[in-house]
């Protein structure tokens, strides 16, 4: 069910224990999040547990809002852009029982939520990835409750530790792999992505702007049986440059064959046929000659 302004203006609104305004939009079968506008900016908590939503994103101006549920959907992307620009007092964050496993995600929630204290992600596959408490620490600094665990003082130094060793550096790396593969597979899907990973150097994935109809020509260009081959492709690269090899010549309306040569410089044209006339002043020459 889509969520329209009508279901979002009839929904549910109370105050909850907490004296917060809260709406209600669990358990609808939502699959995107969209028109949120119509709420006007009037809940201080937005309940969206139990749908399907995939991404966190499109989110209009809402700087009342303070805590979100997303419990129980199947949400594995977060737009840290978005989050960060429109939703810039966000406190609390349930993502419970969802498909959250990059640490690009982690980052990205860091990035785009510089007031986040209370983060639950229990029930994702990444909760079993080894050093997964340190790293969301040492991510989000602003951290207190960690899948409902008190933050210590002990974490938040053995996080910083952490992070300036060996394996912290081999986990940023794996964050960048990971960012890349996402926004190529969602390039490949026909959407757009915003950047998933800050450094010093931008992530160059399908934005507007950069390679004008990038969207368009993976949607236009390609048959049904390429843009599989293409998704493919992407999800057993063995590298970031062969992601971004890929990427490019997506971008450029370009399969990306095994032995593509999409750099190399095309021949020039064959010479055009003589005409009539040439033909003819080349006979009077050659006889003049004799």
């Amino acid at each position: 069910m889509r969520l329209s302004a009508q279901i979002i203006q009839s929904a549910e609104q109370r105050t909850n224990p907490l004296g917060e305004r809260e709406i209600i939009l669990r358990s609808l079968a939502i699959p995107t999040i969209e028109h949120l506008a119509v709420s006007r900016d009037q809940f201080d908590t937005m309940d969206l547990s139990n749908n399907h939503l995939q991404r966190v994103e499109n989110f209009p101006k809402m700087e009342r809002l303070a805590t979100l549920y997303l419990g129980g959907n199947e949400i594995n992307f977060v737009d840290a852009r978005n989050l960060k620009r429109n939703v810039p007092n966000l406190n609390t964050l349930i993502l419970t029982g969802n498909g959250v496993k990059g640490w690009n995600v982690i980052s990205d929630l860091g990035d785009g939520c510089p007031k986040l204290e209370y983060l639950s992600l229990v029930g994702n596959p990444i909760t079993r990835r080894q050093h997964y408490r340190l790293y969301t620490i040492h991510k989000i600094p602003t951290l207190k409750v960690l899948d409902f665990q008190k933050v210590k003082q002990s974490e938040r130094e053995r996080a910083q530790r952490l992070a300036s060793s060996a394996a912290g550096a081999a986990m940023e790396a794996d964050c960048r792999l990971e960012a890349r593969a996402a926004a190529s597979s969602s390039a490949a899907d026909g959407g757009v992505t915003s950047k998933t990973y800050n450094d010093d150097s931008e992530t160059n994935t399908f934005e507007p702007g950069e390679g004008k109809n990038a969207e368009e020509s993976f949607a236009t260009q390609f048959t049904l049986e390429e843009k599989a081959k293409i998704r493919e492709m992407v999800a057993n690269a063995a590298s970031a440059e062969e992601i971004d090899r890929i990427e490019n010549l997506v971008k450029k309306g370009i399969f990306p064959g095994k032995n593509d040569s999409s750099d190399s410089i095309p021949p020039p044209p064959p010479p055009p046929p003589p005409s009539e006339e040439q033909d003819n002043g080349a006979s009077k020459r050659q006889k003049t000659g004799d």
